[in-house]
């Protein structure tokens, strides 16, 4: 049995076609793995991050919504702070004003006293 040029062309055919076949099979497989790999990969990457941004989202709105009625209790108890702090400032003046008063009513009886004294003696004395 001889083989001729022809049946050795249709053998490397045959190779050629069978080795291309399988390459592209097994190329075909891998850069579909790695390829669902990456995207698989990618994917769960921005989902994360979406999902984590639309978590923070949600949450800093939730923590402004039960914070929201202590914050305008925290303003409130601010502003009646500040009233007190005014109301005080007044009751200083008013204490400042009743002290002098305080201290020019007890001079003032001091001296009428004193010339009450005075005057007793200078009553006893004189003839």
């Amino acid at each position: 049995m001889t083989l001729t040029k022809e049946d050795l062309q249709a053998i490397a055919d045959l190779i050629d076609k069978t080795f291309d076949e399988k390459l592209d099979q097994k190329f075909d497989l891998k850069f579909d793995q790695k390829f669902d790999e990456k995207f698989d990969q990618k994917f769960d990457e921005k989902f994360d991050q979406k999902l984590d941004q639309k978590l923070n989202e949600i949450f800093d709105r939730k923590l402004d919504e039960k914070f929201q009625p202590m914050n305008n209790r925290l303003a409130a108890i601010e502003s009646e702070l500040s009233a007190l702090q005014c109301g005080q400032g007044e009751l200083k003046e008013a204490l400042t004003a009743i002290r002098y008063k305080v201290n020019d009513t007890y001079e003032l009886a001091l001296d009428a006293w004193g010339q009450s004294e005075e005057n007793r003696h200078w009553l006893a004395s004189s003839p």
